[in-house]
């Protein structure tokens, strides 16, 4: 066999991530923005970004704050099956309090994997799903468009429409199963097993990860040795993916009780389930008073992390220190953070 293929055959194993049908459709959010803003975007930017180096389109939708920056940069990778057009709820959020969000498609692992099947092939969507974990060829092209992003936001923030709106000082990556798998491996998580190749890009500062899933065919100190990143990491008590039962809701907190080389925050929603955190549940309307409280924690405790690390805002920070405390209701929380020990603030 083949390095690469040695490296696929792992590739093929680990990435087994979430189901996303469905959330895809272009329609507003009926979900409360919580606290604190609930002041809507100026704009959404649609686009796409070619990349000849590669032969590869990269799709995105860019929520732009009212004002005109320059604003802190988050970016959001979608799950397997998804779309730019996943968690729009989140998104939408956080252009109206202040952060320019880049919903990011990844070809080869999103909605086209659910359309325009030959004659003869299967129908099954989680059949098609499956197939997307199973080549490493895909699962690279994902790793490598964060990179590409990030060099084409700095040159859209150069000249154009988004001129100078943009604060590249101040990136933040996140991402939902496999986007949270996608935004670890951005911030240093090797993959490939024995044969672990690195994808991370310095210039991210923070990270959130929705469902993120334990490292697979590694040891997970050496697959996550090289995190240096603050991270904020969301999972549920009910987390679980249609396409893989071994991924337990304590599975996904591997990443948090392992990583050991920046701050650290955990919540597990009581009762929160895979499809929270992508905007599905959100958009399909006729929320739960559960599903309404977790989704306000999302909002408010998302935008928390952002503010005290993209913002170095120490009220923020201060706030993220006591999670534990103030999420008890309904969830429970983690800190691992060295900031919150020492109650120093952060600069830039």
């Amino acid at each position: 066999m083949t390095n690469f293929g040695k490296f696929g055959l792992t590739l093929g194993v680990a990435f087994i991530v979430a189901l996303t049908v469905g959330a895809c459709a272009a329609q507003p959010s009926t979900s409360s923005t919580g606290a604190p803003a609930a002041a809507s975007s100026e704009s959404v930017v649609y686009g796409e970004w070619r990349d000849d180096a590669r032969a590869r389109v990269v799709p995105y939708k860019i929520y732009l704050p009212t004002s005109a920056g320059p604003h802190p940069v988050v970016l959001f990778s979608h799950g397997l099956g998804g779309s730019r057009e996943g968690a729009q709820f989140l998104l939408e959020h956080l252009a109206a309090n202040g952060f320019v969000a880049v919903a990011i498609q990844h070809p080869g692992t999103d909605e086209s994997l659910l359309q325009g099947r030959a004659a003869g092939e299967s129908n099954d969507a989680l059949a098609r799903l499956r197939e997307g974990t199973r080549d490493p060829r895909a699962a690279i092209a994902r790793f490598t468009d964060i990179p590409f992003v990030l060099d084409q936001l700095e040159r859209e923030n150069r000249s154009g429409r988004l001129a100078g709106r943009l604060d590249t000082s101040r990136i933040g990556m996140s991402g939902h199963s496999y986007g949270a798998l996608t935004t670890l491996v951005a911030v240093g998580q090797r993959v490939g097993g024995r044969r672990a190749r690195s994808f991370s890009d310095p210039r991210i500062d923070a990270a959130i990860v929705y469902s993120p899933n334990e490292p697979r065919d590694q040891d997970p100190q050496a697959a996550l040795s090289d995190v240096h990143t603050p991270i904020l990491h969301f999972t549920g008590t009910d987390d679980r993916s249609p396409l893989d039962h071994n991924a337990s809701p304590e599975a996904r907190q591997l990443p948090f009780r392992t990583i050991s080389g920046a701050d650290q925050y955990l919540i597990v929603l009581n009762g929160g389930d895979h499809m929270i955190f992508s905007g599905r549940v959100q958009r399909a309307g006729g929320m739960s008073a559960a599903q309404q409280a977790q989704t306000e924690a999302i909002l408010r405790e998302s935008l928390l992390f952002w503010r005290a690390y993209l913002l170095a805002d120490a009220d923020a920070l201060r706030e993220l220190c006591a999670l534990p405390e103030r999420v008890r209701s309904i969830a429970s929380a983690e800190v691992k953070a060295g900031r919150c020990q020492r109650e120093t603030p952060l600069h830039f």
